[in-house]
């Protein structure tokens, strides 16, 4: 019996030491802010979040706005307002956009520097300016 009782005793041990390192553990998301598929946590926000501004007299005025990895752009010179999608690849410097009306989603390799951001990509080269 008293054999039983140190097992009993030990056991419980066992359940109350990995119970309060569970309650101790956080969540089971990534600490990264930027989630698998690009987009970010809730509450959290990565480094494009926000609205970008380009003006330009050769290549037109534009606002990117990224957020939640929910994008959007608006041509303010052309009309052009098109919504989609982003995914963030901060280790590599890329940020993959898709909105509607594009043919296709584009890869561009960006560079931020304070409030500048700048997009290259095959197809198209912006000069934005955070909002």
């Amino acid at each position: 019996m008293k054999k039983m009782m140190k097992k009993l005793a030990v056991v419980l041990c066992l359940v109350f030491v990995v119970s309060a390192l569970t309650a101790c553990g956080g969540d089971s998301k990534s600490t990264d802010s930027t989630s698998a598929n690009g987009s970010s946590d809730s509450g959290k926000t990565d480094i494009l979040t926000g609205s970008w501004r380009q003006e330009s007299d050769m290549d037109g005025n534009w606002v990117f706005t990224f957020s939640d990895g929910k994008a959007k752009l608006v041509g303010e010179t052309t009309g052009f307002t098109g919504e989609g999608t982003y995914k963030l690849d901060e280790a590599n410097g890329k940020v993959t956009v898709m909105i509607e009306g594009w043919s296709a989603e584009k890869e561009f390799t960006y560079t931020l520097n304070g409030n500048n951001l700048k997009l290259v990509s095959t197809y198209a080269s912006y000069d934005l300016n955070k909002q």
